[in-house]
């Protein structure tokens, strides 16, 4: 902030200011005068004065039955559940998509601690109501012992407190030159903040209509104005070699100029000003005047511009409605006074309750019965009057249906039974509500969009020391980052860039884009219910998200809920990448300390690797050596087994030889070597076959001989060894043939 401005210049200043709030309120005269009758007639002033005061004379009904507000609401309302939300792009080669996602958080967070949602849905329903309504945007220290300032939005109350330049064209108010916003303090409070301020009344300033008072001072308050104004002045801008843009004026030495043109420096200027001083002033830090309106139709009218709501041409058929609902019921209330007729003479006796029967319940009365030219005379009898006129009725209802003609809205969209039945036709009829009004909506998303422009400009100005700020996300969740900060751990961008600042705030062009539609929480719903519906639908989905699904329930619990069914999830549906997001976000001297540690238990798990292996090695060969003492033991008792049958069989084996050799012409001394090999004890059985084919061979030599054979039996002989040994003998009566075959012959 500067020092006030003084003498000359500070009279320039008031002077240019009378004349600029002079011209707003000429041009904004019949707007303001409308408006302000639109704010009356929603509050419920719907009947001229001179025709209320009329009937309140005669006693007369004079009713409002007001159906306008639901009108109006609905459109406010519509606008609440789609709120335009601020996304930040990055533009040029300087800026960076990490950085424009923190301040896109940033600027979340700045609509969440001021009530930004406040200011748009009191502009919103302004312009509704009087076709046009305003927010604005300041800035504030954080507390009384910071030097650190934030950005916030802040509401305007009252609309007719504004004064825009007129010549503006922008439906957002881009291209405004000037504005005023004016406020009334007690004399108290104003000297007690300014008691060096002179706040006479000899230059007492303009004000138009809807403004809280007339004049600028009085005994007990004094008005002051915030003025801002855009101030230019004429500059060369230079392209230098390396593509950089700057004034001339800024140009480095030794810098290589490639391009020069004409252009002009802007600059917005704040005053806060009296009719007779200048209490402050200061420079913005945006190129912008941070005043922002949201305007509701305009029609170009004779060369002017005239803005109004959706209560401006409904304030008619409302009247018409009051009218008619008004001289219906005035007519059901004036029968119950129908009089009494009767012949003269019969109210004599009880005149009085006759006179209050209209005003008083009687369980009877009485009346004089007398005869009228000899005839007696009937009873009296209250004159009946005729009922009410439909035309009455239908005229109300034509004007009800001009109402809903005039706004756009019907009963589908107020969600009153109408003459559309099926679900096609009361969606078409609730969109048509949508689209006749979603201009003041869209109003509000375009003059978002310029606000969140000027935020972006304010950001590196205001946030442009290192300091630590809050963001919030999409789904609401705040968190903490650290901005302007130096890159100490040499942190690098996905391309593998070295970030010399981290969030750098100060360097880089943004802009930004604006997104309608539901809030986070309204999504997170309809999520919620499309998966159940699916889950419902096949049950695979429920077995493969069902942490994601419970996660957007809105329960108490159920993230904790979501927690545990995704560690029930199969291995290859794990996030993989949770564990190393969660690392890269601590401190480099937590990462650098769990890196140690994990290396130092490697190398125990190496160890006790080893140590485990030798333990085995020490166990297999234990478990080696049993075996094998077992192996032996049960080698000798087979050995031991083969051993007594082998001596079994060669016993039967020698007998048997013996009893051929007897009939075969076998030299004794084969015969006995023979014999001698099987009753050897210390032979191998692997021999015995070699000698018996020895002795085959001799028994073949035998059957050589040319004898006739007579009958003759088949004889198969096992040896220990396996080997089958078959041939055939004579019968008992014929005892010297045989033959004999074997395998192996």
């Amino acid at each position: 902030m500067t020092e006030t401005l003084k003498g000359q210049a500070a009279a320039d200043l008031l002077k240019e200011a009378r004349d600029r709030l002079a011209m707003c309120v000429i041009a904004e005269a019949d707007d303001r005068r409308e408006a302000q009758e639109d704010f009356r007639f929603l509050a419920g002033e719907q009947w001229p004065d001179d025709m209320r005061n009329l009937r309140q004379v005669e006693r007369r009904p004079c009713l409002t039955i007001n159906k306008l507000p639901a009108f109006v609401h609905q459109v406010v309302n519509e606008q609440r559940m789609n709120r335009p939300s601020i996304k930040v792009h990055p533009v040029d080669s300087g800026a960076d998509v990490e950085v424009a996602e923190v301040e896109q958080g940033m600027i979340r967070y700045i609509e969440y601690n001021s009530n930004a949602d406040s200011a748009y849905d009191t502009a919103v329903s302004h312009a509704t109501i009087g076709g046009r309504g305003f927010f604005r945007l300041i800035t504030e220290y954080c507390d009384e012992e910071s030097f650190d300032q934030e950005i916030k939005f802040k509401r305007v109350q009252n609309p007719f407190t504004v004064y825009f330049d007129p010549f503006s064209v922008e439906p957002d108010g881009s291209d405004a030159r000037f504005a005023f916003i004016s406020d009334i303090m007690t004399r108290a409070e104003f000297k007690a903040q300014y008691p060096k301020a002179e706040a006479n009344t000899a230059a007492a300033l303009t004000t138009g209509a809807g403004d809280q008072a007339l004049v600028w001072i009085s005994e007990e308050t004094v008005r002051v104005a915030e003025y801002y104004r855009v101030k230019t002045t004429p500059a060369i801008l230079c392209r230098l070699e390396d593509g950089t843009s700057v004034w001339k004026d800024q140009v480095p030495e030794g810098a290589i100029v490639v391009k020069e043109r004409q252009s002009e420096k802007r600059v917005v200027q704040w005053f806060k000003i009296t009719a007779a001083d200048v209490l402050e002033t200061t420079e913005l830090v945006c190129s912008y005047i941070p005043v922002f309106p949201v305007y509701g139709d305009e029609q170009l009218v004779n060369g002017r511009i005239r803005r109004n709501g959706m209560v401006r041409f409904a304030r008619d058929p409302q009247r018409m409605y009051n009218f008619w609902m008004t001289s219906a019921t005035e007519e059901v209330s004036l029968r119950p006074k129908a009089p009494f007729i009767g012949a003269v003479g019969q109210f004599d006796t009880s005149k009085k309750d006759w006179k209050a029967a209209n005003q008083r319940s009687f369980s009877f009365l009485e009346y004089d019965p007398i005869t009228v030219d000899g005839v007696m005379a009937p009873a009296p009898q209250r004159q009946q009057m005729a009922d009410v006129p439909t035309g009455v009725l239908a005229m109300a209802m034509h004007a009800s249906d001009n109402i809903k003609a005039t706004t756009g809205i019907f009963d589908a969209s107020l969600g009153a039974q109408g003459n559309e039945t099926s679900g096609r036709a009361i969606n078409a009829r609730q969109r048509e509500g949508d689209t006749a009004n979603f201009h003041f909506a869209d109003n509000l998303a375009r003059t978002i969009k310029h606000a969140g422009r000027c935020i972006v400009q304010m950001i590196p100005r205001i946030y442009d020391t290192q300091r630590v700020v809050r963001i919030l996300g999409e789904d609401d969740k705040m968190d903490m980052v650290e901005v302007n900060a130096p890159n100490v751990e040499q942190k690098a961008t996905k391309e593998g860039a070295i970030y010399a600042v981290l969030n750098d705030l100060t360097v880089g062009r943004y802009d930004v884009t604006i997104s309608t539609g539901p809030s986070f929480t309204s999504k997170r719903a309809e999520a919620a219910e499309g998966m159940m519906q699916l889950a419902q639908a096949n049950p695979q989905v429920w077995m493969a998200g069902a942490d994601i699904l419970v996660r957007n329930l809105d329960w108490p619990g159920a993230d904790e809920l979501s927690e545990r069914f995704k560690k029930m999830l199969p291995p290859e549906l794990q996030d993989k990448e949770e564990g190393e997001g969660q690392q890269g976000a601590m401190p480099p001297q937590v990462q650098q300390v769990l890196q140690q540690a994990a290396q130092e238990i490697e190398q125990l798990q190496g160890a006790l690797q080893e140590a485990k292996s030798g333990m085995d090695a020490k166990r297999l060969d234990a478990e080696t050596k049993l075996q094998i003492a077992h192996s032996q033991q049960e080698t000798q008792r087979y050995i031991a087994e083969i051993n007594a049958d082998a001596k079994k069989d060669v016993a039967e084996l020698a007998g048997a030889i013996q009893l051929m050799a007897k009939k075969l012409d076998v030299p004794l001394s084969l015969s006995g070597e023979v014999e001698e090999d099987l009753t050897e004890p210390e032979a191998e059985p692997e021999q015995k076959p070699d000698q018996m084919l020895m002795l085959a061979d001799a028994i073949a030599a035998a059957l050589s001989q040319n004898k006739p054979a007579k009958s003759r039996k088949r004889m198969s002989i096992v040896a220990p060894s396996g080997a089958v040994y078959q041939g055939e003998i004579a019968d008992e009566d014929e005892p010297d043939e045989m033959s004999m075959n074997g395998e192996g012959f």
